[in-house]
């Protein structure tokens, strides 16, 4: 983790937060910086974030962190107005962290950033996030993302309004399947729930197979594991991985072998 004070920019830039049309060079500005924090396991885009903030002076770095499991802590401690944020990173991903986010420092905005139009964000922002955008976009983008989220309001890249409303249909439907499993007998297809893929990996959790050994065997990293787990749990409502287990006994979805 990096977290370092924001310095001083003696440069004139046309600003979309602060509209400061007629600043002049060196002008001092008596409207405190958009303190923003970063999270990002690589370093590529870790520095192209900073490097497009470099030519904004209202926006200040507080933090950069590269481990989910940092970020709420670090907002707790330094309580940054927005965290650009994305979507999958190491030991808890971005849907966890908006859920610790909003209870520790509910005033701290989410915008989160994905390689490519993800289904799985929209959970991030049922917890709480407000702005999603793809990690190609222009900087500008990035900067109009900012404005808005910090004006309060909520900014999806145009690009992923159809992915967001099929998504949000198909949860839905999920909805009532859900609510099934945990209030009656009533026997629900996975499928109503679930991915294949993600069925597949419970399927192998029922067997014992750790993250690495799931893997191995679906041709898939450990970091794709992860992410398909936290996804399961989310889904079946549950807080581990042998509640899954055994809640997919009950409803005969997998058999102990």
């Amino acid at each position: 983790m990096d977290i370092h004070q924001g310095s001083e920019v003696n440069v004139l830039i046309e600003s979309p937060f602060l509209h400061q049309r007629n600043a002049k060079l060196g002008e001092p500005s008596h409207i405190s910086p958009i303190r923003v924090l970063l999270a990002d396991s690589s370093d590529i885009y870790l520095n192209r974030y900073k490097n497009i903030f470099s030519y904004y002076p209202e926006l200040q770095i507080v933090a950069s962190c590269v481990d989910g499991s940092e970020v709420a802590h670090v907002c707790e401690t330094l309580t940054p107005q927005v965290v650009v944020m994305d979507l999958y990173l190491p030991r808890m991903d971005a849907v966890e962290v908006t859920y610790h986010i909003n209870r520790v420092t509910p005033q701290t905005k989410v915008l989160i950033l994905t390689d490519q139009a993800d289904q799985y964000a929209v959970e991030a922002i049922r917890n709480g996030a407000t702005g999603y955008l793809l990690k190609g976009m222009e900087p500008q983008q990035l900067i109009e993302a900012l404005r808005v989220i910090v004006c309060g309001g909520t900014y999806i890249h145009p690009v992923l309004i159809g992915r967001m409303a099929s998504e949000l249909r198909r949860l839905s439907r999920q909805e009532g399947a859900f609510s099934r499993i945990h209030t009656s007998y009533h026997i629900v297809n996975w499928q109503e729930i679930l991915t294949n893929r993600e069925m597949e990996v419970l399927r192998l959790l029922s067997q014992g197979k750790n993250n690495r050994a799931i893997g191995e065997h679906l041709f898939i990293s450990e970091k794709t594991v992860k992410n398909h787990v936290s996804k399961i749990l989310y889904k079946l409502d549950v807080q581990d991985r042998t509640q899954a287990v055994l809640l997919a006994i009950k409803y005969g979805w997998v058999q102990l072998i």
